[in-house]
């Protein structure tokens, strides 16, 4: 039985090479009627799926905003139809190695219709919602592929996600691979779950997944602290600086700033010159203006 798994898109973006980073795109928290139509079925599933995403973005970002984060289809049936032809393809078809859950599929589907605009995750025709609000969604499947089996998506895996990687011919590779737990061996904290750190007495030796550090603890770097805190010069766990504190990187800085020269300054607004999505607050950098895109407002 699945324990723990992350957001499926994050699965899909790995697989066309594309880092993924959440957009916080729209700020209205508008919500829309159910999809509706009769219990999903595991055939009809991605069908249904794409339209809900599509059709929420589609309610919440107008289209100018749409185009900065590189959304170019024409209507939000357009959109559905090409995040449909993206799921199948990679699921070898639309076949997922696990047992469908109706029940989760349903919930999941009301729960994209109601998610709030801010949490809308876009990155051209590939679309989510954070999995925050849609925690039905991961579970649609109950899926069936072992530790170490091969995946197409997270939904195949038992436990966890599907990682792929390549190899230095080229030769790309994909298999489930579950995070550590507490208590579990771990070489850093990538291989432990996303509130866990990897406590290693003595590296490169492997060490064991444990919770992360509160303010004042013993540090080694950010990744030992809690999320809103950094592991600061004097090694103990510290609060982020906020806007006009001094930094030396983007982890020094609170959650909406960034580290600019050495002084945590805020994320861009729309208009507010940029080179990379990570300067604006909406995480959306328009290549043709070099100018932060202005977040999406809803309807």
């Amino acid at each position: 039985m699945r324990t723990h798994r992350p957001v499926l898109l994050a699965t899909l973006l790995s697989a066309v090479a594309v880092a993924m980073s959440a957009v916080p795109g729209c700020g209205d928290d508008e919500t829309r009627a159910s999809s509706g139509g009769p219990e999903p079925t595991g055939s009809g599933f991605f069908s249904r799926y794409a339209k809900a995403l599509c059709d929420r973005t589609f309610a919440c970002c107008d289209a100018a905003t749409r185009a900065a984060h590189d959304l170019d289809a024409s209507s939000a049936d357009a959109c559905a139809s090409d995040l449909e032809a993206i799921l199948v393809a990679f699921t070898g078809g639309g076949e997922v190695n696990g047992t469908f859950v109706p029940e989760k599929a349903e919930a999941c589907l009301a729960e994209v219709d109601a998610a709030p605009c801010a949490e809308l995750q876009i990155l051209g025709v590939l679309l989510g919602v954070n999995d925050g609000f849609t925690p039905s969604c991961l579970d649609a499947w109950d899926g069936s592929a072992p530790e170490g089996g091969t995946c197409a998506t997270d939904w195949d895996c038992a436990r966890d996600r599907c990682v792929r990687s390549t190899d230095a011919s080229g030769q790309t590779t994909s298999a489930c691979k579950a995070r550590a737990a507490a208590g579990e061996p771990c070489s850093s904290a990538f291989y432990c779950d996303e509130a866990l750190r990897c406590d290693q007495p003595s590296p490169p030796d492997d060490g064991t997944c444990a919770p992360r550090l509160a303010v004042g603890a013993s540090c080694k770097g950010s990744l030992d602290c809690q999320e809103e805190l950094r592991c600061g010069e004097d090694g103990t766990c510290q609060a982020r600086e906020p806007a006009g504190g001094p930094c030396a990187s983007d982890e020094d800085c609170a959650a909406g700033t960034r580290c600019d020269g050495a002084t945590c300054a805020p994320l861009g607004a729309g208009g507010a010159p940029c080179s990379a999505d990570s300067d604006c607050a909406s995480s959306a950098c328009a290549a043709a203006t070099g100018t932060c895109a202005d977040v999406c407002q809803g309807s």
